[in-house]
């Protein structure tokens, strides 16, 4: 799957709480940022929503995205790895 063009975000990049619905930590795993609920990202196809909401798989085409781009520091890593191993999927 090819990345997208960009990152979106609404909110403040510096936002520590981690997106509610998921009751788990979820973090970059290059800088441990945290990402919001309010947090968006966007798909090549344009749509924008969390990636955290549906675990990486656009809402509007159904791509799986393998890769997530951090918000803050902007590295790329396997979306599986934002997730904390300790809790359950």
């Amino acid at each position: 799957m090819p990345r997208s063009r960009l990152a979106y975000q609404e909110t403040d990049r510096q936002r520590g709480a981690a997106v509610d619905t998921h009751k788990r930590k979820i973090r970059c795993p290059q800088c441990g940022w945290n990402p919001g609920k309010h947090d968006r990202w966007m798909c090549a196809c344009g749509h924008i929503w969390n990636t955290f909401d549906t675990r990486g798989i656009c809402p509007a085409c159904d791509a799986a995205w393998r890769d997530t781009q951090c918000l803050r520091c902007h590295a790329w890593s396997l979306h599986e790895s934002w997730y904390d191993d300790d809790e359950p999927t």
